[in-house]
C-alpha cells in the first residue's frame, strides 16, 4: 500500500512511510488553534516518536524545472492534495476517473480573477495524480495555464480538461463558503448506501457523533450535478457552518478549513455509514433491535465530542 501511495508522485516521496509499516497513521498535531493532520510543515514535538517519524512532515522543494512556476506555498498545497488523492485511492474513495478533492490556492482570493482552487485533470486515475498534473482553476471552471512542461503532463497531454459535475459542486462551496479551504467528494459504497435512506447518519458510533457535532445537512438528489442552476440549492442546504452534506442517492461531500480535517472527516464519516450499514444487517433491519441514544445521551454525547481529542 505505501508503494501505491508513493510510485509516481511527480513530487519524489512527498509522503513516506517507514519501510517496515504500511498503515495510514492519522497523527493530531496540536497548537494555538486546535487541529489535526496527515502531514505539516511544522515541527513535531521533541520525543522519541516524533523524531522517528519527523520525515512524515515535510514535503521536497519544487523541482528545477517548476521553479518560477509555483510559489513555495502552492506547491506545498499541490504535494498535500496529490497525496489526499493517493490516500483516498487506498480508501477506495473514488470511482475509477470520477470524484474531486479540491484545496484553494492559500492568497488566490486576493489575485485578479481569483479565488483559484486545485482539482485532478478529468481522465487521469486517483492513483496517477501528481503534484504538477493537478489543474488550478477559477470559479467559472476555467483553466488558469501555468506553463507546465510537457513531460509533467505525459499522462493526459494538453491543458487538461474540468469535469463539469466536480466544477459545479466545489466552485459553488468554494464561492459561498469563506472559511472553507479544502472540499472532499467521494461516491464511498456505504456512504452512499446511507445517503440512499430516509434516516441518514444515526448517531450509533463515535465516529457518527463526530459528523453530526460538526454539522451535517441533506441535498435531495437532482440528478448528475451538471446544472449550474443547482449550486445556490446546494449551497443553501449546506448552511453557513455545515462541514457535511449528503448528497441524497449520490454521496457525501466534506468542506474543512483544512485537506487534513477534510480527510479526518471524509474518514469518519465513511467509518461511520460502514458500522451502520452493517449493524442494520446483524438486526435484520429491525431499528427496535439497535441500540440508538435517547435524547439525553445524546445531548452528552454531542457534550463530549466538542472536546473529544482533548488531552
Amino acid at each position: 500500500m505505501a508503494s501505491l501511495l508513493l510510485s509516481s508522485l511527480t513530487a519524489a516521496q512527498a509522503f513516506l512511510l517507514p519501510p517496515t509499516n504500511n498503515i495510514i497513521v492519522l497523527r493530531h498535531h496540536r497548537n494555538s488553534n486546535r487541529s489535526s493532520s496527515l502531514s505539516s510543515t511544522k515541527s513535531p514535538p521533541n520525543n522519541s516518536i516524533a523524531d522517528e517519524t519527523s520525515h512524515l512532515n515535510t514535503y521536497p522543494s519544487i523541482p528545477p524545472d517548476l521553479e518560477g512556476i509555483f510559489t513555495d506555498r502552492e506547491w506545498e498545497q499541490r504535494c498535500s492534495l496529490a497525496v489526499s488523492y493517493r490516500i483516498a485511492f487506498l480508501h477506495d474513495w473514488h470511482e475509477n476517473v470520477f470524484n474531486h478533492i479540491t484545496l484553494k490556492v492559500a492568497g488566490s482570493e486576493n489575485e485578479d480573477g481569483g479565488p483559484y482552487f486545485l482539482l485532478n485533470d478529468f481522465g487521469i486515475g486517483f492513483d496517477e495524480i501528481t503534484a504538477s498534473n493537478l489543474l488550478k482553476v477559477n470559479l467559472d471552471g476555467m483553466i488558469i495555464n501555468q506553463s507546465i512542461p510537457l513531460h509533467r503532463r505525459d499522462i493526459n497531454p494538453g491543458e487538461g480538461r474540468v469535469f463539469k459535475p466536480g466544477y459545479v459542486i466545489h466552485s459553488a462551496v468554494h464561492a459561498s463558503r469563506h472559511d472553507v479551504h479544502a472540499v472532499w467528494h467521494g461516491h464511498d459504497l456505504d456512504a452512499t448506501a446511507v445517503s440512499q435512506t430516509k434516516f441518514g447518519i444515526l448517531p450509533l458510533s463515535q465516529e457518527a457523533s463526530y459528523v453530526l457535532n460538526k454539522g451535517i445537512s441533506y441535498h435531495p438528489f437532482e440528478g448528475s450535478v451538471n446544472s449550474l442552476d443547482e449550486q445556490s440549492r446546494l449551497v443553501a442546504n449546506l448552511g453557513p457552518t455545515n462541514q457535511f452534506l449528503m448528497l441524497e442517492d449520490h454521496g457525501p461531500i466534506v468542506s474543512c478549513p483544512t485537506i487534513e480535517e477534510a480527510f479526518q472527516g471524509m474518514y469518519f464519516l465513511t467509518r461511520a455509514c460502514k458500522y451502520q450499514i452493517k449493524s442494520f444487517a446483524a438486526a435484520g433491519g429491525d431499528l427496535s433491535k439497535i441500540n440508538i441514544p435517547d435524547d439525553d445521551s445524546k445531548d452528552e454525547i454531542m457534550r463530549r465530542m466538542e472536546n473529544f481529542d482533548d488531552f
